[in-house]
């Protein structure tokens, strides 16, 4: 069985504990302490994934961080799928419903 490596692991992690937060997001501390870091990892990576994929933002005006729009914009994208798939099988379960 193939392991993640740990950063990799913890920015999965991060992106679990900010779900939830789109609001106001968690301040830095909150973040080092979900994911059992120091303050210096949350400082240098949260940046570093803004600028590189999108997937955390920081909360304008603030020093707080959510999940960003890119990775939002992913999950809204699946829910999309599933629930034009879930009106699809809908469609054809009713179909089959019609007694002959």
């Amino acid at each position: 069985t193939q392991k993640l490596n740990d950063a990799i692991r913890k920015t999965c992690d991060l992106f679990r504990l900010l779900a939830g937060h789109e609001l106001l997001g968690l301040a830095p501390g909150e973040i080092a302490k979900g994911l059992g870091v120091s303050p210096s990892w949350v400082s240098v990576n949260l940046p570093a994934i803004a600028a590189e994929t999108g997937f955390v933002e920081r909360v304008d005006g603030t020093n707080r961080w959510r999940l960003g729009v890119t990775l939002v914009r992913i999950a809204f994208n699946v829910s999309t799928e599933l629930n034009q798939a879930q009106r699809r099988m809908q469609e054809i379960s009713n179909r089959y419903a019609v007694p002959l």
